[in-house]
């Protein structure tokens, strides 16, 4: 028992620390673009000293990956109480599908900080990114997923959809889309987002209808 308070006092420091640090980030973040942040500046605004940061986060970019969780989690929060199964979504799931990604395009494409960390999580985890962000993302793949199986199966949702393809391999194209697509706003090649949202519409359309002769 006269052990108790000792392990938990260096816990509940290294605790205090981690929630100041992502503190400091976060009204940082509100003023400064995270680009913008380094470590020496966030240490010298937490009180602590740079490498505690990288103790505690790996690198940057996976402390960025903690201050931009917000943003993830409330795509997440907006899916799951936007159902992609109601009648706008059997009537013309191609639409809807669109729309889907594009709000994951509006997400990813905020910041050049937030678009790196996406695309460095796609395919295969990154060590220091929140584990809470590769969640939300995978939550958002399994969404739809869920949905192309359901659109894959249906012999009433119009176009049909291609059945030579699971639906964890579909979405991996549209990742793909979403992906290039993110990177040519950031770029500033494709910035009109109507524009951008028909020009993955068509590679999507491409993708992933039948061709009429094998329905």
């Amino acid at each position: 028992m006269t052990d108790q308070p000792r392990t938990r006092k260096p816990q509940a420091r290294t605790l205090l620390t981690r929630n100041r640090i992502l503190e400091a980030a976060q009204e940082m973040a509100g003023t400064s673009s995270l680009e913008d942040i380094t470590a020496e500046a966030l240490a010298q605004a937490a009180g602590v000293a740079k490498g505690t940061i990288f103790a505690h986060f790996g690198d940057m970019d996976g402390l960025y990956s903690y201050v931009l969780l917000d943003r993830l989690t409330a795509l997440r929060a907006a899916t799951d109480n936007d159902d992609m199964f109601d009648a706008a979504g059997k009537e013309d799931p191609l639409t809807v599908l669109v729309s889907r990604m594009m709000k994951l395009v509006d997400v990813i494409t905020h910041t050049p900080v937030m678009l790196r960390i996406f695309m460095d999580n796609i395919g295969a985890t990154k060590g220091n990114c929140a584990p809470e962000f590769v969640e939300q993302l995978d939550s958002l793949d399994a969404h739809l997923a869920s949905f192309l199986a359901k659109w894959q199966t249906s012999d009433d949702m119009r176009p049909r959809l291609r059945r030579d393809r699971n639906p964890q391999e579909m979405v991996d194209g549209l990742i793909a889309f979403m992906c290039h697509g993110a990177i040519l706003r950031r770029s500033h090649q494709l910035e009109d987002r109507d524009l951008l949202a028909q020009r993955i519409r068509r590679h999507v359309e491409a993708f992933l209808i039948s061709a009429p002769a094998n329905e």
